[in-house]
């Protein structure tokens, strides 16, 4: 079994992160080729840090929704569902009169929006870090290119 305690203790930076979200891009090619290094690796611990973060999130959610169902299933009789004629009626009618089932739907409700705001940000900083690599690529190569010139 994995153990998941180890990506709890991983530590960012996050005001270094912020700068390279602010990261002026004129000034890339003035901006040292190692410093361009820590921006790749930095961002590659933050993409562990969001994603384990993003699956906390999904893991509450889901518990939050169990609970939810659970307290639904328990308050849907035969009869309730009679009385509104079918189980999608009856359900909307124990949500809308149930407190505790609308502190859950508060609860879940920021989490939903939460994972709304993530999705696809893993992928849009993995295009980042592609991003300054292939620009330390073209750097090496341009290096490569002058020094078999001088030859």
């Amino acid at each position: 079994m994995i153990d998941t305690k180890l990506f709890e203790n991983i530590n960012i930076d996050k005001s270094f992160i912020a700068k390279i979200f602010q990261f002026d891009i004129r000034k890339l090619e003035t901006t040292d080729g190692v410093e361009i290094s820590q921006y790749c690796t930095a961002l590659g611990q933050y993409l562990i840090y969001l994603k384990y973060q993003t699956n906390k999130t999904k893991v509450e959610l889901s518990r939050k929704k169990r609970v939810l169902e659970g307290v639904i299933n328990q308050r849907l009789t035969p009869d309730l569902i009679k009385k509104f004629g079918n189980k999608t009626n009856a359900v909307s009618d124990i949500m809308k009169n149930s407190k505790s089932i609308d502190n859950l739907q508060k609860e879940i409700e920021p989490l939903q929006d939460e994972l709304m705001l993530l999705d696809g940000l893993d992928k849009t900083i993995s295009e980042l870090i592609a991003v300054f690599k292939r620009e330390l690529t073209r750097r090496d190569n341009e290096l490569y290119t002058i020094r078999q010139e001088r030859r």
